[in-house]
């Protein structure tokens, strides 16, 4: 009760202002890495026919790459936010993501700041291949809807082209999709990345250990929060980065090829 309202924001300065850079590798991986693939079809048939393996294979190298990036951040957002449950200051220094860094580095070498790594990449790198071909497939049979038909029929040219409603919906129905089968991974790494005095030797040792003292039910903590949490949040990410992707190609006057849409 000491802390009030701002104590469910403990924690959130870090990963405020690294969101946007960890979202832009995301991104950055995915697309470059759908075109390559693209590029090594020898006709338009074979893209089309090859376009949703592409699109998750694409998802899965960008959530692989991002994940080396994003561990450190979680790690020092984590380690922030449980430590702060039992006082602000801790040693005689006030905690900072800039001290929390240091003493990690202190206390387990560089390779301290990628603890959790695995189960994080086993939560990100097949269910962001899911994210980008669900957000995908959603947004293709919602284009095929009367109601959207109808609304782009209302639209002017000069109007932009991204459609609310459908980017709204796609994005979160992927962000849940992505997150309902790996919600055990997710528990994982943050019960590894809480804890210091690295009691647990590997992510099937720190499963097995919970489940047998805790139960399955150990395994889903949070997770009607995470579900909750990923409606606004992956709503908000697919809008932001297709107004960005529209406002970007009309700035730098970038010509749009007939391939698919999205990406």
């Amino acid at each position: 009760m000491g802390y009030r309202i701002n104590g469910f924001y403990r924690g959130m300065f870090f990963p405020f202002v690294t969101t946007g850079g960890i979202n832009s590798i995301l991104f950055g991986v995915y697309g470059n890495h759908l075109r390559q693939l693209r590029r090594v079809c020898h006709s338009d048939y074979q893209r089309e026919q090859l376009e949703y393996k592409n699109m998750f294979i694409a998802g899965s190298i960008a959530g692989f790459v991002q994940s080396f990036v994003a561990c450190p951040i979680e790690l020092i957002k984590i380690r922030l936010q449980t430590h702060h449950y039992y006082n602000k200051y801790i040693y005689g220094h006030k905690m900072t993501p800039f001290w929390m860094f240091k003493r990690i580095i202190k206390a387990d070498g560089f390779s301290g700041l990628f603890r959790g790594l695995v189960p994080m990449m086993c939560r990100d790198v097949f269910p962001y291949g899911i994210y980008m071909l669900a957000y995908r497939y959603t947004t293709t049979y919602l284009d095929q809807t009367e109601f959207v038909q109808q609304r782009r029929r209302l639209r002017s040219e000069d109007d932009t082209q991204v459609d609310f409603v459908v980017t709204t919906l796609a994005g979160a129905w992927a962000g849940i999709l992505s997150w309902v089968c790996v919600i055990p991974f997710d528990v994982v790494k943050t019960i590894m990345q809480a804890e210091e005095n690295r009691q647990y030797r590997s992510i099937w040792h720190c499963l097995n250990k919970n489940f047998k003292r805790y139960g399955w039910r150990s395994l889903f903590r949070g997770s009607w929060m995470l579900v909750v949490r990923a409606i606004p949040f992956n709503a908000a990410t697919f809008l932001g980065y297709e107004y960005a992707l529209e406002w970007c190609h009309k700035y730098f006057q970038v010509q749009i090829k007939s391939s698919p849409k999205y990406y």
